[in-house]
């Protein structure tokens, strides 16, 4: 695992991340083939540009906001008195000595949480939509293919820069699935490798969308529940193998219920195991529920009665 590219230059850059890289591949990748359907259902495709820049914003503040969310024990730490707790982590950029700080965490170079990205980036293309009183359906339908091959190439950043979002240790000796994490929390451990197994599914319902779902008479809204339900079914299966710490443990969690410092990770590794649903689960849960519920009550796994290619008039409200 590389974390980073190194560059020679006399400003002491250590050089581009490779997880930046393949995040800005995923974004390339989303333009260059939402236009194309956009152009395809007879949207307009000049609307895909600024979705996706507004997606890129929306991804890395929320990404960055529920990270916060995340670690906020480890930020606001047992200290007597409210000043102690809550106001010195707000006035010191680095928080308490040795814990992560809000400032320095947001600005950091790592620490994302794809959901409060997604939830965020979704929020603000709605926005955009409604201003410009598009059809939702229509484009959001037009963003699955898009959004699935996104997510899959930035899990694979997260296994090539050694991110943190890898599984508890294993005894297991699977190619692809297990490997010895050297990221920046060196286990020296097998560990699963949830980023990996997670990048498969994502191209798996990928090609689900691009090269089957998108060319079938669904409803309007079909594939966008269609995208919520599998997408959230991935992520919840997967994060029972991810290295989380529980909202609300259901049973005894590990002794070390956050993450030391790396001269103490295989004892981690090795005692850690899923103890409750993590955030990331619940909010899968809720992505599932949402999902499938317009799915049964639309009944929108019928197909239409109405050509694909009759579209709606551009810029019109449905």
């Amino acid at each position: 695992m590389i974390d980073r590219i190194p560059i020679p230059n006399p400003f002491g850059w250590d050089g581009p991340s490779t997880f930046s890289i393949l995040m800005m591949l995923a974004f390339l990748v989303a333009s260059y083939m939402l236009p194309r359907e956009f152009k395809r259902r007879g949207l307009e495709p000049a609307h895909s540009d600024n979705m996706i820049l507004l997606g890129i914003i929306g991804t890395l503040i929320g990404a960055k906001v529920f990270f916060i969310f995340e670690i906020w024990d480890q930020i606001f730490v047992s200290m007597p008195g409210f000043d102690g707790k809550y106001l010195y982590p707000l006035t010191h950029w680095s928080g308490f000595p040795g814990q992560p700080g809000v400032w320095s965490s947001l600005f950091s170079g790592g620490g994302l949480v794809f959901y409060g990205g997604f939830l965020t980036g979704f929020l603000f293309v709605y926005l955009y939509m409604k201003v410009k009183h598009l059809d939702y359906g229509s484009y959001l339908d037009s963003i699955a293919s898009s959004m699935s091959i996104g997510y899959a190439i930035g899990r694979l950043g997260c296994f090539v820069s050694g991110d943190g979002c890898y599984g508890f240790a294993t005894d297991a000796s699977i190619p692809f699935f297990v490997f010895e994490f050297h990221g920046a929390h060196p286990s020296g451990v097998p560990v699963w490798n949830t980023p990996v197994m997670e990048s498969i599914m994502a191209f798996g319902y990928f090609a689900y969308f691009h090269y089957w779902a998108r060319f079938q008479p669904f409803p309007k809204f079909s594939l966008t529940c269609q995208f919520l339900m599998i997408h959230g079914f991935a992520r919840l299966i997967i994060e029972f193998l991810r290295v989380n710490k529980a909202v609300f443990p259901f049973i005894d969690p590990p002794n070390m219920s956050n993450i030391p410092d790396s001269s103490q990770n295989p004892e981690f590794l090795t005692g850690y195991y899923w103890h409750g649903f993590s955030q990331s689960q619940y909010i899968s849960l809720a992505l599932i529920g949402f999902g499938l519920f317009f799915f049964v009550k639309n009944k929108l796994w019928k197909f239409s009665k109405i050509e694909q290619t009759a579209q709606p008039k551009l810029g019109g409200s449905k």
